[in-house]
């Protein structure tokens, strides 16, 4: 393990060791019909039940991250008090089980604000952004419960203690979106690329986690941070070319997929100005010891926002992936009929943009990067599912007839699109081999199954752990969540986790 670096990730499977992660809080609750598209959601959800899903996430990350919190999460279970037995998984109370491997977000931002200039700092620069008064501001600042105030800071919501009026006063907008944690940031080996959202309601998420990189995980290594902005003339520009200098960068379309290569999305979220710019700025330094980075330009659609929705790493040589973003099944489906569309089609028809493409780009660790080089490599994958086998092959030195990929929906129509929307590609490793699903996609689960995978539901899990099996001896394992609550948020287990150690692979 990567014990003399608290903080180190340099792929997707080696075993996880300690990661951020935010429980859904009180702001997923306020969420109406009408405000739906603004906070990037699709339905209501059931703020209970959801607490409830996530609550079995947590648990099976302590079983394998820090198995010494179990014991203490299972006493709160059995307490005969049902308050005692929700709060251990709440953040902010005092049952909560507070573990320094599963790390919450929460009550990381209490923990900076012990410093009262760092707190005064953050309360002005939120409350900055998001144009509240300054009686607000002054509320805030004269609040002594750290805790309370880390709360009020993500839910937005002014408890009535604190308004003075018996009622709670809501200041700020939810942001429902921060229990995906993977967007806000991107471990990259001992440093982190900080996302720049590309939505209104996510803003307020880059902020906070820009405050967690600087006082908390770089606290003494702030050079260690990564920040990638736009141009200082950026706004002298009109609104249309500044949409196309724009830089919005979102950690699900960002993979440290090998220690030398990096594999970026270019899409809905993220940016082609972005990527251009990761691009130069990633080469350019060279303590990274980044040779190769594959853009995945996908279209822009919401089915599809970020390129960890499409495919991710299962082991070595196993992959799940979205089938209708496979060249190779798209080969088959046209040679079993031709298709003319590519042709016949108009530049606006979807047919045109449904084409994802790969694009590489190599510079060697030890040469010195030159701004005014092209890095972009003659050769490129046919396609996604080319270069997840490349990958397989190349970076990790498996033979390519050994290389296998598992379909969302087992690539039945209609079963690969409806699973592919809850979230049936977004898994994350535990450790090579033991990965993470939802419990809703059967027809996902049943691949798995044929691709020579045990797939059991959490409670199953913990019910294997509780009669003395380790979790880490699990191999060749996918462990389903209950969902029904959960996928409504749009969102998996790989959108959930933002890694930030794993041992060296």
């Amino acid at each position: 393990m990567s014990a003399q670096k608290p903080f180190y990730v340099e792929s997707e499977l080696g075993t996880l060791r300690k990661l951020l992660i935010h429980s859904p809080d009180g702001g997923i609750g306020k969420i109406i019909p009408s405000t739906f598209q603004d906070n990037l959601y699709d339905d209501i959800v059931h703020l209970k039940k959801m607490q409830k899903e996530y609550n079995h996430y947590v648990k099976l990350l302590l079983y394998f991250l820090d198995p010494e919190k179990v014991a203490y999460v299972n006493s709160c279970q059995q307490s005969a008090s049902e308050e005692v037995q929700a709060n251990c998984f709440i953040p902010g109370k005092k049952e909560y089980f507070n573990s320094d491997k599963v790390l919450e977000a929460q009550n990381l931002l209490e923990a900076i604000m012990q410093d009262e200039k760092v707190k005064i700092r953050l309360i002005a620069a939120i409350c900055s952004y998001e144009e509240s008064s300054y009686s607000i501001q002054q509320k805030l600042e004269a609040i002594q419960n750290n805790a309370l105030l880390a709360k009020i800071m993500i839910t937005g919501i002014l408890p009535a203690a604190e308004t003075g009026s018996g009622e709670d006063h809501y200041i700020f907008p939810p942001i429902p979106n921060f229990i995906f944690t993977r967007d806000i940031g991107i471990m990259l080996k001992d440093h982190i690329l900080l996302s720049r959202m590309a939505t209104t309601a996510r803003k307020r998420e880059s902020l906070i986690t820009k405050f967690l990189a600087l006082y908390y995980f770089f606290k003494d290594t702030p050079e260690k941070v990564i920040e990638i902005i736009e141009e200082s003339d950026f706004f002298l520009y009109e609104e249309q070319e500044r949409r196309q200098r724009i830089i919005t960068i979102e950690g699900g379309d960002i993979m440290m997929i090998h220690s030398g290569h990096l594999v970026v999305g270019c899409s809905e979220r993220t940016s082609s100005n972005a990527v251009n710019e990761i691009i130069h700025t990633l080469f350019s330094r060279e303590e990274l010891g980044i040779e190769k980075i594959s853009v995945v330009k996908i279209p822009r659609k919401r089915a599809q926002m970020h390129i960890d929705t499409i495919f991710t790493q299962v082991k070595k040589n196993v992959w799940v992936l979205y089938g209708r973003y496979s060249e190779k099944i798209m080969e088959a489906e046209n040679n079993s009929k031709k298709s003319y569309l590519n042709i016949l089609a108009h530049s606006s028809d979807q047919q045109k943009e449904e084409q994802p493409e790969i694009i590489q780009f190599y510079k060697k660790a030890a040469e010195p990067y030159q701004r005014n080089k092209d890095y972009s490599c003659p050769n490129n994958p046919a396609g996604i599912e080319s270069l997840l086998v490349q990958i397989s092959v190349n970076d990790f030195g498996c033979k390519e007839e050994d290389v296998t990929i598992i379909y969302s929906g087992g690539n039945d129509f209609p079963h690969d699109d409806r699973e592919q929307w809850t979230d049936s590609c977004n898994v994350v490793a535990l450790k090579e081999g033991v990965v993470i699903g939802y419990d809703r996609n059967d027809k996902t689960s049943e691949a798995f199954r044929q691709a020579g995978f045990q797939v059991i539901t959490t409670q199953q899990a913990f019910t294997l752990f509780e009669s003395g099996v380790a979790p880490q001896s699990l191999e060749n394992t996918l462990i389903l969540l209950p969902s029904a609550e959960l996928s409504r948020a749009r969102g998996g287990s790989h959108c959930m986790s933002m890694p930030l150690l794993r041992d060296r692979f």
